[in-house]
Protein backbone atom coordinates (compact mmCIF):
# COMPACT_ATOMS: atom_id res chain seq x y z
CA UNK A 1 0.00 0.00 0.00
CA UNK A 2 1.19 3.53 -0.71
CA UNK A 3 1.62 5.99 2.13
CA UNK A 4 -1.14 8.16 0.70
CA UNK A 5 -3.94 6.64 2.77
CA UNK A 6 -2.06 4.88 5.56
CA UNK A 7 -3.73 7.03 8.24
CA UNK A 8 -7.26 6.61 6.91
CA UNK A 9 -9.66 4.87 9.27
CA UNK A 10 -11.76 1.94 8.10
CA UNK A 11 -15.32 3.01 8.88
CA UNK A 12 -16.91 -0.27 7.79
CA UNK A 13 -16.23 -3.29 5.61
CA UNK A 14 -19.08 -2.78 3.17
CA UNK A 15 -18.06 -3.19 -0.46
CA UNK A 16 -16.85 0.26 -1.52
CA UNK A 17 -17.61 2.24 -4.66
CA UNK A 18 -15.07 4.96 -5.42
CA UNK A 19 -16.24 7.87 -7.54
CA UNK A 20 -13.76 10.55 -8.57
CA UNK A 21 -15.08 13.78 -10.06
CA UNK A 22 -12.54 15.76 -12.12
CA UNK A 23 -14.03 19.23 -12.60
CA UNK A 24 -12.89 21.81 -15.13
CA UNK A 25 -12.57 25.23 -13.45
CA UNK A 26 -10.74 26.97 -16.31
CA UNK A 27 -11.70 30.45 -17.47
CA UNK A 28 -14.38 29.27 -19.87
CA UNK A 29 -16.37 27.83 -16.95
CA UNK A 30 -17.20 31.34 -15.72
CA UNK A 31 -20.86 32.14 -15.07
CA UNK A 32 -23.63 29.66 -15.83
CA UNK A 33 -21.32 26.69 -16.37
CA UNK A 34 -19.73 26.74 -12.92
CA UNK A 35 -23.12 27.50 -11.37
CA UNK A 36 -24.52 24.42 -13.10
CA UNK A 37 -21.77 22.27 -11.61
CA UNK A 38 -22.26 23.66 -8.10
CA UNK A 39 -26.00 22.99 -8.31
CA UNK A 40 -25.25 19.46 -9.47
CA UNK A 41 -23.08 18.76 -6.42
CA UNK A 42 -25.63 20.22 -4.02
CA UNK A 43 -28.29 17.96 -5.53
CA UNK A 44 -25.94 14.97 -5.60
CA UNK A 45 -24.84 15.28 -1.96
CA UNK A 46 -28.44 15.77 -0.85
CA UNK A 47 -29.54 12.68 -2.74
CA UNK A 48 -26.72 10.49 -1.36
CA UNK A 49 -27.62 11.56 2.18
CA UNK A 50 -31.08 10.08 1.60
CA UNK A 51 -29.71 6.77 0.32
CA UNK A 52 -28.71 4.57 3.27
CA UNK A 53 -26.99 1.98 1.13
CA UNK A 54 -24.82 4.56 -0.65
CA UNK A 55 -23.91 6.35 2.58
CA UNK A 56 -22.00 3.26 3.74
CA UNK A 57 -20.48 2.35 0.34
CA UNK A 58 -19.91 5.39 -1.88
CA UNK A 59 -16.55 7.11 -1.47
CA UNK A 60 -16.50 10.48 -3.22
CA UNK A 61 -13.39 12.35 -4.31
CA UNK A 62 -13.53 15.79 -5.94
CA UNK A 63 -10.64 17.33 -7.84
CA UNK A 64 -10.62 20.59 -9.75
CA UNK A 65 -8.33 21.43 -12.61
CA UNK A 66 -7.24 24.22 -14.88
CA UNK A 67 -3.49 24.59 -15.48
CA UNK A 68 -2.95 22.49 -12.35
CA UNK A 69 -4.88 19.82 -10.46
CA UNK A 70 -5.92 20.14 -6.83
CA UNK A 71 -7.90 17.70 -4.72
CA UNK A 72 -10.73 19.40 -2.85
CA UNK A 73 -12.06 16.24 -1.24
CA UNK A 74 -10.02 13.10 -0.67
CA UNK A 75 -11.90 9.82 -1.24
CA UNK A 76 -14.12 8.96 1.70
CA UNK A 77 -17.72 8.35 2.64
CA UNK A 78 -19.98 11.35 2.99
CA UNK A 79 -20.61 12.53 6.53
CA UNK A 80 -24.13 13.25 7.78
CA UNK A 81 -25.15 16.73 6.68
CA UNK A 82 -21.91 17.34 4.77
CA UNK A 83 -22.04 20.04 2.10
CA UNK A 84 -19.98 19.88 -1.11
CA UNK A 85 -17.13 22.30 -1.74
CA UNK A 86 -18.08 25.38 -3.74
CA UNK A 87 -16.25 25.56 -7.05
CA UNK A 88 -15.11 28.83 -8.65
CA UNK A 89 -13.54 29.28 -12.06
CA UNK A 90 -9.87 30.24 -12.02
CA UNK A 91 -9.39 31.97 -15.37
CA UNK A 92 -6.74 29.62 -16.71
CA UNK A 93 -6.26 26.87 -19.29
CA UNK A 94 -7.88 23.42 -19.51
CA UNK A 95 -5.40 20.63 -18.71
CA UNK A 96 -7.86 17.76 -19.05
CA UNK A 97 -5.22 15.18 -19.90
CA UNK A 98 -3.24 15.98 -16.75
CA UNK A 99 -6.43 15.81 -14.67
CA UNK A 100 -7.32 12.37 -16.01
CA UNK A 101 -3.79 11.13 -15.29
CA UNK A 102 -4.14 12.33 -11.69
CA UNK A 103 -7.55 10.69 -11.39
CA UNK A 104 -6.16 7.37 -12.61
CA UNK A 105 -3.35 7.60 -10.06
CA UNK A 106 -5.91 8.28 -7.33
CA UNK A 107 -7.86 5.19 -8.41
CA UNK A 108 -4.71 3.06 -8.24
CA UNK A 109 -3.73 4.36 -4.80
CA UNK A 110 -7.21 3.90 -3.34
CA UNK A 111 -7.53 0.38 -4.73
CA UNK A 112 -4.18 -0.46 -3.13
CA UNK A 113 -5.60 0.83 0.18
CA UNK A 114 -8.70 -1.36 -0.18
CA UNK A 115 -6.60 -4.42 -0.91
CA UNK A 116 -4.17 -3.78 1.94
CA UNK A 117 -7.00 -3.34 4.43
CA UNK A 118 -9.14 -6.26 3.25
CA UNK A 119 -11.97 -4.20 1.79
CA UNK A 120 -13.82 -5.36 -1.30
CA UNK A 121 -14.77 -2.81 -3.93
CA UNK A 122 -16.76 -2.24 -7.08
CA UNK A 123 -15.07 -0.96 -10.22
CA UNK A 124 -14.30 2.74 -9.57
CA UNK A 125 -15.73 5.60 -11.59
CA UNK A 126 -13.88 8.60 -13.02
CA UNK A 127 -16.28 11.36 -14.05
CA UNK A 128 -14.76 14.21 -16.06
CA UNK A 129 -16.87 17.37 -16.21
CA UNK A 130 -15.76 20.00 -18.71
CA UNK A 131 -17.16 22.64 -21.04
CA UNK A 132 -14.28 22.76 -23.47
CA UNK A 133 -11.56 20.89 -25.23
CA UNK A 134 -8.14 20.35 -23.61
CA UNK A 135 -5.92 23.41 -23.85
CA UNK A 136 -2.47 23.76 -22.31
CA UNK A 137 0.94 22.13 -22.19
CA UNK A 138 -0.52 18.61 -22.00
CA UNK A 139 -3.17 19.15 -24.64
CA UNK A 140 -1.35 18.33 -27.84
CA UNK A 141 -2.86 15.76 -30.16
CA UNK A 142 -0.12 13.34 -29.06
CA UNK A 143 -1.14 13.82 -25.40
CA UNK A 144 -4.80 13.27 -26.22
CA UNK A 145 -4.00 10.19 -28.30
CA UNK A 146 -1.82 8.75 -25.52
CA UNK A 147 -4.40 9.18 -22.74
CA UNK A 148 -7.13 7.82 -25.01
CA UNK A 149 -5.09 4.69 -25.72
CA UNK A 150 -4.31 4.22 -22.03
CA UNK A 151 -7.97 4.55 -21.06
CA UNK A 152 -9.01 2.12 -23.77
CA UNK A 153 -6.56 -0.49 -22.46
CA UNK A 154 -7.56 0.12 -18.84
CA UNK A 155 -11.25 -0.27 -19.61
CA UNK A 156 -10.63 -3.57 -21.40
CA UNK A 157 -9.07 -5.00 -18.22
CA UNK A 158 -11.78 -3.35 -16.07
CA UNK A 159 -9.54 -1.09 -13.99
CA UNK A 160 -12.22 1.60 -13.80
CA UNK A 161 -15.18 3.12 -15.60
CA UNK A 162 -14.97 6.60 -17.11
CA UNK A 163 -17.71 9.04 -18.04
CA UNK A 164 -17.36 12.43 -19.69
CA UNK A 165 -19.97 15.05 -18.87
CA UNK A 166 -20.13 18.02 -21.22
CA UNK A 167 -21.10 21.33 -19.62
CA UNK A 168 -22.98 23.98 -21.60
CA UNK A 169 -23.78 24.00 -25.29
CA UNK A 170 -20.32 24.32 -26.84
CA UNK A 171 -18.24 21.46 -25.43
CA UNK A 172 -16.08 19.58 -27.93
CA UNK A 173 -17.96 16.32 -28.46
CA UNK A 174 -15.22 14.86 -30.66
CA UNK A 175 -12.50 15.19 -28.03
CA UNK A 176 -14.74 14.17 -25.12
CA UNK A 177 -15.79 11.12 -27.14
CA UNK A 178 -12.16 10.19 -27.77
CA UNK A 179 -10.83 10.54 -24.23
CA UNK A 180 -13.75 8.58 -22.75
CA UNK A 181 -13.89 5.84 -25.39
CA UNK A 182 -17.33 7.02 -26.44
CA UNK A 183 -18.76 7.13 -22.92
CA UNK A 184 -19.93 10.73 -22.60
CA UNK A 185 -23.15 12.68 -22.20
CA UNK A 186 -24.21 16.27 -21.76
CA UNK A 187 -24.93 17.59 -18.29
CA UNK A 188 -28.58 17.97 -19.31
CA UNK A 189 -28.78 14.18 -19.75
CA UNK A 190 -26.75 13.18 -16.68
CA UNK A 191 -28.98 11.17 -14.34
CA UNK A 192 -26.81 10.26 -11.36
CA UNK A 193 -29.75 8.43 -9.77
CA UNK A 194 -29.57 5.83 -12.53
CA UNK A 195 -25.77 5.75 -12.63
CA UNK A 196 -25.42 4.78 -8.97
CA UNK A 197 -28.35 2.39 -8.93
Amino acid sequence: MTDRFKRDLIINYNQKLLCIFAIDVSGSMRGNNIQTVNKFFNDFFSWVHDEEELMVKLEVAIMQYDEEVSILREPRLLEDGELPPTLTERGSVTETVMAIEEAIKLVEDRKAFYKATGQSYYRPWIIVMTDGEPYGNKATQADIDAISLRIKKDIVVKKYNILGVGIGDDFNTEVLNKITCGNFISMNSFNFHLLFR
